[in-house]
């Protein structure tokens, strides 16, 4: 800033004539301007245009310090006023002056003016205004930020919200506005963009954001598909021997070894199973992300069987057990399983005798029939009989290769002719015959078994090596002797 006054000071001496102009320039950054022109006339007194001359200079000085201080100049630092708005692109006034669009940074002397307005416009939204106390200290800013409230009016639209599964906490704008399904309304002209966050407990956390606003009348649908939070256990299932069944909760079964995933925190039972073995269960817990062993070593079953001894008079009778033949009478029937078997007695010239005979685990149940004289059957026209007697007795006799009983018995109705006889006894060789059946007559059979012999080993030793190899030497010169 400079001031420059030009004209004749030697007129304005007491006395003198009347002189020039006098002008004054007073120039600042910004502003140049000539401020005032005075000419002295003879009625006026040298020191009264003295007076006029320096009253013009103060007011001028006034002037510039003024101007200066609303630019920020009066002396000291410079701070800073930062204004943004949301939305953002919004008019700015700072004490009363245009500044630009949001966001801006107006700079203030830190020892001007101690107040200011600011004032923050948009279309769409109502004016925002703050008034400031102070000024920023020299390098400060001082952050101001204008919400905007969009102008009450215009048309509504609506953000459809639901969720799967349904129930979740829904928050608009960072809002409460009720649980899924929920329907939000919002002003076309409102602010544009809108986020949407859902919560539900053991489901992660769903967020989007929709820019923009709805039109009139229309409506957005959003749809979450939540997902839940993994927070499962295994179990992992060993058995000795493996190979067995692994039942989780009674539900879910696996062949040993295995792993059961997905399982939920919390207790759980296992059942591990194999034929042959008994039955074994626990109980274990399971923490989510983490993996239970479970070992199973299995118990073979006990045998859980028992028997039926049956005796007859007279023995040698046929014992059957459940249709099976056991041999004749006295007869030990064993490997039955617990229960009721049904056993019958059976020989020749007697009545069977059947009856149903519970067998209890690891015992032995007896059974002993006198069994009574049958009635003698009447043999058919034109045949004969063969009445068999072994020694011992008991054996099993087949006639023809038929099996008709046990020694001794007397085989009614056999055709004339050739017929086979065998008897068999464990631990005695068969005995075999051929015999001549007339009509009408009973042709005897009288058997004596013979103890099965012994297996003796078949002896391969040295002599019989050498008895070869001379009968293979000697044919080998008498070939050479004929040549």
């Amino acid at each position: 800033m400079f001031l420059s006054v030009a004209g004749d000071w030697e007129h304005l001496r007491e006395g003198g004539p009347p002189g020039p102009l006098t002008f004054c320039w007073i120039f600042i950054p910004m502003v140049a301007m000539p401020l005032y022109s005075i000419q002295r006339t003879n009625a006026m007194h040298p020191a009264t245009h003295r007076v006029l001359i320096l009253a013009l200079l103060l007011v001028s000085c006034g002037l510039v310090f003024s101007a200066a201080a609303e630019n920020g100049l009066i002396g000291g630092g410079t701070g800073y006023f930062e204004i943004s708005s949301t939305p953002s692109g919004a008019s700015v006034y700072f004490d009363g002056s245009y500044r630009g669009i949001s966001p801006v940074t107006v700079s203030v002397a830190s020892t001007g003016t101690p107040y200011h307005t600011i004032r923050v416009t948009k279309s769409g939204y109502q004016d925002y205004e703050q008034s400031y106390d102070g000024n920023p200290f020299e390098g400060e800013t001082v952050h101001i930020h204008a919400t905007l409230t969009p102008l009450i009016g215009g048309g509504k639209g609506y953000y459809s919200i639901t969720s799967s599964p349904s129930g979740a906490n829904v928050y608009f704008d960072d809002s409460y506005k009720g649980t899924t399904p929920v329907t939000v309304e919002v002003s076309t002209t409102g602010t544009p963009g809108h986020s949407v966050r859902l919560t539900l407990s053991g489901y992660q956390e769903w967020t989007n954001y929709y820019p923009g606003n709805p039109s009139e009348g229309q409506t957005v649908y959003v749809s979450a598909a939540l997902t839940p939070i993994q927070s499962y256990g295994s179990i992992t299932v060993t058995s000795s021997p493996s190979g067995a069944t692994a039942v989780l909760d009674g539900a879910s079964s696996q062949l040993t070894p295995c792993t059961f995933n997905n399982v939920v925190p919390g207790t759980h039972t296992i059942q591990v199973t194999r034929s042959g073995y008994a039955p074994w269960s626990t109980t274990t817990s399971v923490s989510a992300g983490r993996n239970t062993q479970v070992y199973a070593s299995l118990s073979p079953l006990q045998p859980v069987t028992g028997s039926i001894y049956v005796t007859s008079v007279p023995s040698g009778a046929s014992v059957y057990v459940d249709g099976t033949y056991y041999g004749p009478s006295p007869q030990l029937a064993s490997g039955l399983s617990p229960g009721y078997h049904q056993v019958r007695i059976s020989l020749s010239g007697f009545q069977d005798w059947t009856g149903s005979v519970n067998v209890q685990s690891d015992q032995t149940t007896r059974v002993s029939q006198t069994l009574s004289v049958g009635p003698t059957p009447t043999p058919l026209p034109n045949t004969g009989s063969v009445a068999v007697h072994s020694t011992p007795a008991g054996a099993e006799v087949y006639l023809d290769n038929a099996y008709v009983g046990i020694s001794p018995l007397t085989i009614p109705s056999v055709s004339p002719g050739s017929h086979v006889v065998l008897i068999t006894m464990p631990g005695y060789a068969n005995w075999q015959a051929t015999v001549q059946v007339q009509r009408d007559m009973i042709t005897s059979v009288d058997a004596t078994l013979s103890p099965a012999p012994t297996a003796a080993p078949t002896k391969t030793g040295l002599p019989g090596l050498l008895a070869v190899l001379g009968v293979g030497i000697l044919a080998v010169a008498l070939l050479a002797r004929r040549r």
